[in-house]
């Protein structure tokens, strides 16, 4: 086989077999691939580190209070465009007793009091998380934990 300039002619030790087209930084050293059948692996999961979980909570519900909060205020704003909203108030007008255009949602102030009770919501829910995980630690003590099954492929 012809030698490229910057690239090695053959993996060192391994005499007859070739070099995958991206080389081998993706490789494991310590992992041998075979690519003969689909392998099953079984790990059990024992403890989770209360930390961890408290650092992946606080980011997914932070993501989530963003994310919703951002589509909140952009229906919002798209359905009091859209008259929607002036509806449900002469709706709760008629319903209420109210004088008629006495009864507005007051928009700024919802928006206000969502972006304060979120992340007050994020952390209590952040605590919740970490606090049942705490309790998945004591069961799994007692029970042995939750078994995996990994598989190759089918």
């Amino acid at each position: 086989m012809p030698e490229v300039r910057g690239v090695p002619a053959g993996p060192p030790g391994r005499p007859g077999t070739t070099q995958p087209p991206l080389g081998d930084w993706l490789r494991d050293p310590e992992v041998e691939v075979i690519n003969s059948r689909p392998e099953r692996r079984t790990a059990i999961l024992r403890r989770i580190d209360l930390w961890s979980a408290l650092k992946m909570s606080l980011a997914l519900y932070s993501c989530v209070f963003v994310v919703t909060l951002t589509a909140g205020t952009l229906l919002w704003i798209g359905l009091r465009h859209a008259g929607v909203i002036g509806n449900i108030e002469n709706l709760i007008e008629d319903l209420g007793g109210y004088v008629e255009n006495s009864y507005h949602f007051k928009d700024g102030f919802i928006l206000r009091m969502t972006a304060v009770i979120g992340p007050i919501v994020v952390v209590l829910a952040s605590l919740a998380t970490v606090t049942a995980v705490a309790v998945f630690n004591a069961v799994s003590r007692l029970f042995g934990g939750v078994e995996v099954t990994v598989s190759d492929g089918d």
